[in-house]
């Protein structure tokens, strides 16, 4: 158990940060400061515990490596020269600093003595679920742990340092040359990805059978190269999830795409010089479930189209952070087999959806690029509402956001609104100049059963009454549970749901339009069997609802009312 320990503690010392970057504005302590602190150290590790008198080479050097890791542990968290100059201060930090290296020996031999219960195989497949530099580390734990790593069927690095990452994988491959890799996920942190030959060795994973492939950046903004990706990638036998972020794509062979395994796809911020390659890609996955794109606005695909008969979830995302001026986006939907469509699109100025007959759930959080368009007219920007409502009227379950609601409600205005004949629960952002609208949109759900309200109070939009009139078919004959949560306020209308900012102060205003809203469900719904109210402290001790509840008419006998409170 010693020498593992050993081990342990090197480890340790290796992946302590340098002081310079743990402090970066702090003046680094020079070698001198550092030479005193190690010799200070070992006079007291001297007088608490024996030299080791055992002729193992590894053992000999255990007193140097631990004084070196305390020193390590003790300069970097140090904010100055005198911070240890106490020697009683500096003896107490040393005990609790190895009462802590003790207690985590302790708990990772308990996961050890655990895990060596388990056949190698199933050890492997769960080291498979940690980054690559983490499944290194358990070779300290026991000798069975000792290069099991390397047995581990897929990879997963994050590096600065291209170069030495290769040579790193070039190795593993060669060790495992007669096995097929599971997982290969790369990171890139840099630019300088396309001078080290990348591409190759990525094409040298697809062909030894990978079957998740995960490459991209996670810092740049923009595609690290156009040809990272290889060309090998559209003709894979065994490719079950690809995910591509900040990379450019090359153009698809001649001959065609082939992925016969392919069920995931995720594509972020692509760039490609050919701009169906979103339906060349998705003509070669017969068995495609799970897509998403989000989409940038250079990415050279004007139009995205999805066509897949076994496509069952679709997420697309197109923000307005950055737009080409005058250029016009479309995006077209055509997947019988879709369940779920997450629709986060608001730069395309035509959206098509066909053939959702199988449409289970609904996330929509768009403007329909209100605003953008020179060339749209109103009665063109209408009929493509009108035409994207219709599409997916047959849905069971919606998310709608506060934006979505407002664009939905300048039309509302102009015509009868999409029923949602088949929609049984909802969720939706109102502020209270939405709130208004309510009935209207409700009556188009005439067998909704559960509901659910976030409320914003918009301070310098809100109206001065809330007047509700209309009572829709469903709160007369379905609806059976209604949440009412407060969320925080946002700037203006107009505002992503997620996106908060300072609270304002709790006004009495808040009170009637927010008492009516419950007044309103109460005394309207018929077959009510739960009202659940999320408010802050603060709203509602100036909403009084416990009070004001006995003084409304409650039609449905039988109503369990729950108030939360919630921290905003």
């Amino acid at each position: 158990m010693a020498e593992p320990f050993v081990s342990f503690l090197s480890f340790l010392l290796k992946t302590q940060p340098d002081y310079a970057l743990a402090h970066p504005r702090q003046k680094p302590f020079n070698d001198t400061l550092r030479q005193a602190m190690r010799k200070r150290i070992t006079v007291i590790l001297q007088r608490s515990r024996p030299t080791p008198t055992t002729d193992t080479p590894r053992l000999q050097m255990f007193p140097s490596i631990y004084t070196d890791y305390l020193e390590s542990k003790l300069m970097n968290s140090a904010n100055s020269e005198e911070e240890y100059s106490n020697p009683r201060d500096l003896e107490v930090r040393i005990h609790f600093l190895e009462k802590e290296v003790k207690e985590l020996w302790y708990r990772l031999r308990h996961i050890s003595d655990r895990l060596s219960a388990l056949p190698d195989t199933l050890i492997t497949q769960i080291l498979l679920y940690l980054p690559t530099k983490d499944s290194i580390k358990t070779n300290f734990l026991s000798k069975r742990f000792k290069d099991l790593w390397l047995q581990v069927p897929g990879l997963e690095m994050h590096s600065h340092e291209l170069a030495a990452i290769q040579n790193f994988i070039a190795t593993f491959l060669q060790i495992n040359r007669g096995s097929r890799l599971q997982k290969f996920k790369i990171t890139y942190n840099g630019r300088d990805v396309c001078h080290h030959g990348s591409s190759e060795f990525i094409a040298g994973v697809i062909n030894r059978g990978v079957q998740q492939l995960d490459v991209g950046s996670s810092t740049l903004k923009r595609p690290l190269t156009n040809d990272l990706v290889p060309v090998n990638i559209y003709k894979s036998n065994t490719l079950v999830s690809l995910k591509l972020a900040n990379v450019g794509m090359q153009n698809p062979p001649e001959f065609g795409v082939s992925l016969p395994c392919l069920k995931t796809v995720h594509l972020e911020d692509i760039t490609t010089k050919d701009p169906s390659i979103v339906e060349k890609l998705l003509s070669g996955c017969p068995v495609l479930e799970d897509l998403t794109v989000f989409r940038a606005f250079d990415d050279n695909v004007p139009v995205l189209r999805v066509r897949s008969l076994s496509l069952k979830r679709f997420c697309v995302k197109f923000s307005r952070a950055r737009t080409i001026h005058g250029k016009e986006y479309a995006v077209e939907v055509d997947a019988p087999g879709l369940k779920y469509l997450n629709f986060r699109d608001n730069l395309s100025d035509k959206v098509l959806v066909k053939n959702l007959s199988s449409l289970f759930k609904i996330d929509i959080d768009t403007q329909f690029s209100f605003g953008m368009s020179t060339t749209i007219t109103v009665q063109m920007k209408k009929a493509i509402i009108s035409d994207f409502l219709k599409g997916v009227s047959g849905v069971r379950r919606m998310i709608i956001s506060q934006p979505t609601l407002e664009i939905l409600y300048s039309w509302m205005k102009h015509g009868a609104f999409t029923k949602f004949r088949n929609l049984t629960r909802l969720e939706a952002s109102f502020c209270t100049v939405l709130l208004q609208r309510l009935p209207h949109f409700l009556e188009g759900c005439p067998k909704l059963k559960h509901l659910t309200l976030y409320l914003l109070y918009l301070k310098d939009l809100e109206p001065e009454n809330l007047e509700l009139t209309v009572v829709p078919q469903c709160l007369l004959c379905t609806l059976e549970c209604v949440e009412v949560k407060e969320v925080d306020t946002v700037e203006k209308a107009g505002k992503k749901r997620a996106r908060y900012i300072k609270r304002t102060k709790v006004s009495k205003h808040k009170k009637k339009i927010w008492i009516e809203l419950v007044r309103y469900i109460l005394e309207n719904s018929l077959v009510l069997k739960k009202l659940v109210l999320c408010f802050s402290s603060a709203t509602n001790s100036v909403l009084e609802i416990s009070e004001a509840l006995p003084t409304f008419t409650i039609r449905s006998p039988g109503c369990e009312i729950i108030n939360h409170l919630t921290s905003l």
